[in-house]
């Protein structure tokens, strides 16, 4: 009975060695380049119903990403300028729906994805001041990667956060959004991601909650998210 005992805790031993040394470790980084430019298309759609009353809004939004030398190794400058907004709702285009055009964010990002010094200019000087401090999240929304090596299993988390000033005496706008990144495989080059999302926003007195779900990939090789 002693010796059926040693082989199986052996055997379990081996097993678990297997495993362990089959799980492959995975480091995720940026490498964005002074130089780069991209183009990104963005096109969202906002649902709303008020005492019965449905509504819908679309926009859509094209920004030139520019990338530049950042302050110190490691570093980049990433500049983003919105070269046009068009909305439009269920009776037709906005009159305003493009006063986001000619506003340039700046950042400078680390190769981790961390974000330091968010600034702001041109544009609509009223639209700016509005919002200017909440387009952080929009502009420059790629989640900061762990310093430590991931497996297929493991997740992290990004949290963002949001703040947009009242308008003549009203209150302002506070979000904070948590996205769970778990990666699910890599394949020919490719991380996939399965995404969770939790935002808690407070607007005129009101707690509101949100979740959601979604997918994200991420180019190995060229460091920059595909699909996010």
């Amino acid at each position: 009975m002693r010796r059926l005992y040693v082989t199986l805790f052996g055997l379990l031993v081996v097993i678990t060695w297997v495993a362990s040394a089959s799980a492959k470790d995975y480091r995720f980084q940026y490498k964005l380049k002074a130089g780069d430019v991209w183009v990104a298309k963005d096109i969202s759609q906002v649902r709303t119903e008020v005492m019965g009353t449905k509504s819908s809004t679309r926009t859509k939004r094209t920004i030139v990403y520019k990338v530049k030398r950042g302050p110190k190794r490691g570093w980049v400058t990433v500049e983003a300028t919105i070269k046009s907004q068009a909305s439009r709702t269920d009776n037709g285009p906005m009159n305003r729906g493009n006063s986001m055009a000619g506003m340039i964010f700046r950042v400078d990002m680390h190769k981790s994805g961390e974000i330091r010094n968010y600034k702001f200019s041109g544009g609509n000087s009223q639209t700016a001041q509005y919002i200017g401090p909440a387009m952080k999240v929009a502009m420059f929304g790629f989640p900061e990667f762990p310093a430590d090596p991931l497996q297929v299993g493991d997740e992290f988390d990004a949290v963002l956060r949001m703040e947009m000033p009242g308008i003549k005496g009203t209150r302002g706008v506070q979000s904070i959004t948590k996205f769970t990144y778990t990666l699910e495989d890599v394949s020919k080059g490719f991380a996939y991601f399965s995404v969770k999302q939790r935002t808690k926003i407070k607007a005129s007195g009101m707690d509101i909650k949100d979740a959601g779900k979604g997918e994200a990939v991420f180019d190995i090789k060229e460091g920059m998210w595909i699909e996010l």
